[in-house]
């Protein structure tokens, strides 16, 4: 990786030098030679905050031999840095008698490019899955696939040069908000997501993949294919490994739609296990959306008139709350499952939810 170096070890020594030489009443300048790095360094301007990314910035020295400084990518007036490439640069250095509060009292402009190299040629990343093999990973929905950009060093400085936004998307899938930006470099703001994990809830196969964007067009894809199974007794549990309740609630990461991140829950009632799924975040159409997913998964439900559901519920189900409606009823091979529709009169608070528990 880079060296972090901070703006103040720049060629500023020499501006106290050279303060302490002369007593400089106006700005003066000399005419050298400026060698300038194929790769950018990282800096931290006076004033910026800690906890803020550090700043790209030129690597510059006046001789072979001297150590590298730091100056801002604007920093040679007239010149324009391109990655991989080494310069050898005729400059004016200028000295300000009057330099702005917390600037450096050096100033560089461009008179010519004397030599000119290029050493390393930029490269875009491939998209990884941690544990795949031959291209292709298999997971259990719900199960933590975690994605990553395998590249050099370089990556960033390599993605800034090459395209302007690089996208992860998963194609195969149907609906919105299926894809989101990992890398995007607009003016002022630069953000590159380089590992990420993502939760698939349904079981399919296809290819994930990454595209990089320049001026609209797509100059770069990649791609890995994920197959996804639903082999656990009820989406992310096996019930015989539910043996005490829980107090709090596991979230599952939707990288490329967190409006659809799910909660759950479980608890134990005598020896029956019970669990319960809900979106972290509820919306106006969330009891349609959570139909639509269960059907996905389970088709017709095997039981859907109010009333007779409702009784349907207390005969098979163990966890009977006054406060639920069973709008719906699935049961599998494994599991009973139920559309929950739950109101507290008490508080006012009413939601919607997937309970399960063993088929008995």
């Amino acid at each position: 990786m880079r060296k972090l170096f901070h703006f103040t070890i720049l060629l500023l020594l020499s501006a106290i030098y050279i303060s302490c030489d002369k007593d400089l009443t106006e700005d003066w300048n000399e005419v050298i030679n400026l060698y300038v790095d194929a790769e950018l360094g990282e800096y931290r301007p006076w004033g910026h905050p800690e906890d803020a990314e550090p700043l790209d910035g030129l690597k510059i020295k006046e001789s072979k031999d001297a150590d590298w400084g730091i100056i801002p990518m604007d920093g040679i007036e007239g010149f324009t840095h391109s990655l991989g490439w080494e310069f050898y640069l005729e400059v004016e250095k200028v000295y300000l008698a009057n330099p702005p509060a917390d600037a450096s009292n050096i100033r560089y402009r461009l008179i010519r490019i004397v030599d000119e190299q290029k050493v390393r040629t930029p490269e875009f990343p491939t998209l990884e899955v941690k544990g795949a093999l031959a291209n292709s990973y298999t997971a259990n929905i719900f199960e933590p696939v975690h994605f990553y950009l395998d590249g050099n060093d370089y990556m960033q400085q390599d993605l800034r040069e090459l395209c302007d936004s690089l996208v992860f998307d998963i194609p195969w899938l149907k609906g919105t908000h299926l894809s989101r930006k990992i890398y995007f470099h607009e003016t002022g703001r630069l953000q590159l997501i380089s590992g990420w994990d993502h939760r698939f809830i349904l079981p399919m196969s296809g290819l994930c993949r990454i595209k990089a964007y320049k001026d609209g067009n797509v100059v770069y894809s990649d791609a890995i294919s994920v197959s996804l199974t639903n082999e656990k007794d009820f989406l992310m549990y096996n019930w015989k490994e539910i043996t005490e309740s829980m107090n709090n609630s596991i979230g599952y990461v939707n990288f490329v739609d967190e409006g659809h991140e799910f909660l759950s829950t479980h608890y134990v009632v005598g020896e029956t296990p019970i669990a319960k799924v809900s979106l972290s975040k509820p919306t106006d159409d969330t009891l349609d959306w959570l139909y639509e997913y269960l059907y996905k998964l389970y088709k017709e439900p095997l039981y859907s008139s109010e009333s007779f559901t409702q009784e349907q519920y207390k005969n098979l189900f163990t966890d009977i709350d006054d406060r639920e409606t069973p709008l719906y009823i699935w049961q599998t091979a494994s599991s009973l499952i139920a559309l929950i529709h739950y109101y507290d009169t008490d508080e006012d608070i009413t939601q919607y939810y997937i309970k399960a528990e063993p088929t008995k």
